[in-house]
């Protein structure tokens, strides 16, 4: 088995390093040829513009075959895509979940006051399994001291 891993990884080697190869090749013919309006040069920008061109376009069952056509769709259906669209509140089968008002929005998005978050640190059981961090509350109680300017 590790002669075959080894075979397989020496196989991988020469198939990269004649990739490499190729490409370096094509690199110098490319610096060569590249500018002086050559048939390589030509070939090349074809090639490109071939890969690069939408020729035609689905749109359900239809086929768009004019640049105006395809324009036009291409336009609209991003127009669509990017366009405001009203958000439906979600439901659980059905139920409705009521709104906050817009007192409860400013609270919610007031910042916090230093005071609260020394209240919940002090409240929060210290021997509870770390966060996300590596940290449970007794590391973060011991040294809030230097913590909570963070």
């Amino acid at each position: 088995m590790e002669g075959r891993r080894k075979l397989f990884g020496d196989l991988w080697r020469l198939l990269k390093s004649k990739e490499v190869l190729l490409f370096q090749k094509s690199r110098v013919k490319w610096l060569k040829e590249g500018d002086s309006n050559s048939k390589y040069f030509h070939s090349c920008l074809k090639s490109r513009s071939r890969r690069n061109t939408i020729s035609c376009l689905k749109v359900g069952d239809r086929w768009l075959d004019t640049s105006s056509e395809i324009v036009n769709e291409v336009t609209q259906f991003f127009k669509i895509h990017f366009s405001y669209v009203h958000w439906a509140r979600p439901t659980v089968d059905l139920v409705e979940f009521p709104c906050i008002s817009e007192g409860e929005n400013l609270m919610l998005m007031a910042p916090f006051r230093l005071e609260e978050i020394e209240d919940v640190v002090r409240m929060c059981d210290g021997n509870k399994s770390p966060g996300p961090d590596g940290f449970n509350f007794a590391f973060i109680k011991s040294f809030w001291y230097l913590l909570k300017g963070e």
